[in-house]
């Protein structure tokens, strides 16, 4: 008599841990869903970042861009023309340009995070028609660069500073110190790049660059009587990958 009661017990038992096993399954199988839906849109979104021309994040790296400039030599001090007080000399410059942007695990660029942004490579070259015949300039240079900024929403904006060597097939008129014109004038001398550059939120891949393209001696370190000399130039950069 207690066996039937028993066993209907038993898969009574038997049935709710069916049930409870089965729920929970279903739960699990709907978490499972719902986080690898949640996993892949940060990886479709990462793959979307890829495939731009200029990620979201100008960190990300990876991307190379080219560039052309045009601008004048300035009369002025490096200083003095960052604050606008200059006037021009009569030497125009033309330069292109190539760059890479370096990815996130690169050991330079990790080594500098998180003080700046990005880092790029590049190298320019330019013509310059000086008074006393044209002149070749080539540069090849590393740029840090500052990209985090709280109006990117309206305007996309970067700051860089390059830095590298600079030589050129004829010392410009404007590097011959007036009371040396005799001197110990060197084609090597140093490059730095300043620049600020302008995107629009919806086309980051096409930039508009404002730079300063200042060659000098660092204050007689390389041993060179050269005057410095700054020009001022505006471009437009596009990047690809």
């Amino acid at each position: 008599m207690l066996i039937r009661p028993a066993l209907t017990a038993v898969r009574a038992v038997g049935l709710v841990v069916l049930l409870v096993t089965s729920t929970a399954s279903g739960a699990q199988s709907t978490n499972a869903e719902s986080d690898a839906a949640s996993d892949a849109k940060p990886s479709d979104s990462w793959s979307a970042d890829l495939k731009a021309p200029l990620r979201p994040r100008d960190n990300v790296g990876g991307s190379w861009n080219w560039l052309i400039l045009g601008g004048r030599m300035t009369d002025a001090a490096l200083v003095d023309v960052f604050v606008f007080n200059f006037g021009w000399d009569e030497a125009t410059l033309f330069a292109g340009e190539v760059g890479y942007q370096l990815q996130d695990d690169n050991p330079i660029v990790r080594f500098f995070r998180p003080w700046v942004s990005s880092i790029d490579v590049a190298l320019n070259v330019t013509y310059q028609d000086d008074p006393a015949g044209n002149i070749y300039e080539i540069n090849p240079f590393i740029m840090a660069r500052w990209s985090k900024l709280p109006w990117n929403k309206t305007i996309r904006t970067t700051f860089g500073l390059g830095i590298g060597p600079s030589f050129v097939s004829d010392i410009p008129s404007i590097e011959i110190h007036p009371n040396k014109p005799d001197g110990d004038y060197s084609r090597l001398l140093n490059y730095i790049a300043v620049e600020a550059t302008f995107a629009l939120p919806k086309h980051p891949d096409w930039q508009l660059v404002y730079r300063l393209h200042h060659r000098s001696g660092v204050f007689g370190l390389l041993g060179a009587d050269n005057v410095g000399n700054t020009a001022v130039e505006l471009g437009l950069r596009h990047y690809f990958k």
